[in-house]
């Protein structure tokens, strides 16, 4: 292979692995943001925003993101078998990197902090818990006390 085939075949090496690579990220899940109305500095979430209906499927959503004016950094809330719910705050304990759900966990892009879905560190560096907020529920609505 002389010089100019090699230059080319590395090229088109480069372009191909760049598309390869935007394309996989495309097809990775985006984050769903639950509609939010604020009553008595309780944030309100329907229960039903946890409901994921797409292409006459309906699936249950493990977590929503919320977003609030009082915070920078989104507030992740969890829901548990016997409606039971955890609402964190996505600001690492560690350096305040947004922390990103990964099923049932949330981990740290910065530094590799893991925590579980109840906001508890699970790998360090971080060494604290996230903050969370209490909640409170009712037939219909999820209210977090922020």
């Amino acid at each position: 292979m002389n010089r100019k085939e090699f230059l080319k075949s590395c090229g088109i090496a480069c372009v191909g692995s760049s598309a390869v690579i935007t394309l996989l990220q495309s097809c990775t899940t985006s984050n769903y943001f639950a509609q939010t109305s604020m009553l008595n500095n309780q944030l309100a979430i329907k229960k039903t925003e946890f409901v994921n209906s797409s292409n006459n499927k309906i699936t249950q959503r493990k977590f929503v993101l919320i977003k609030s004016d009082k915070y920078n950094f989104p507030i992740c809330v969890y829901k548990f078998p016997e409606e039971q719910y955890t609402a964190l705050l996505t600001e690492c304990t560690h350096n305040s990197c947004e922390v990103r759900p990964q099923g049932d966990f949330l981990i740290c892009p910065c530094h590799g902090s893991e925590f579980s879905n109840k906001g508890v560190v699970m790998n360090p560096p971080a060494e604290q818990n996230l903050m969370s907020f209490p909640i409170k529920t009712d037939n219909e609505y999820i209210y977090i006390q922020i």
